[in-house]
């Protein structure tokens, strides 16, 4: 028999496990329908979990999931990591540089139909960063 765990974030709020599996069953149900191939590896992500207790907590230390690009258990999974990164990257910029400024920077180009056209735009663009970054 099962248990069935709460994962709790340090500021209290339960994560939405749950309805992310029930998001990736409907999404392996598609595929199927549509008859692809690894419609099942979707479908078994995240399915088996396997806990060890450290001290008075239990820790994850084994599953599977499918890495899929797709897959909305693993795109969750996925952007989670990358905020925790982005928030100690944040951190340690403010503790070295406490004084900086942050910028939002969007560069955009007219869409290129070739290969020797994307090569081009590419250089050029690179080319105008590397310009960029070296002002003041």
């Amino acid at each position: 028999m099962s248990e069935i765990f709460e994962d709790i974030t340090d500021n209290g709020k339960v994560r939405p496990w749950r309805e992310r599996k029930i998001e990736n069953v409907r999404y392996a149900e598609y595929l199927a329908i549509l008859e692809f191939k690894r419609a099942h590896d979707i479908r078994g992500c995240g399915e088996v979990l396997r806990f060890r207790k450290i001290g008075d907590h239990l820790k994850l230390y084994q599953t599977w999931f499918c890495h899929k690009r797709l897959c909305p258990l693993c795109n969750w999974r996925k952007s989670m990591k990358n905020s925790s990164q982005l928030k100690q990257i944040i951190a340690e910029t403010i503790k070295r540089e406490p004084t900086g400024r942050f910028l939002f920077l969007t560069l955009t180009v007219k869409n290129v139909m070739t290969a020797e056209e994307l090569k081009q735009s590419l250089r050029a663009m690179t080319k105008a960063f590397g310009k960029l970054t070296r002002y003041k």
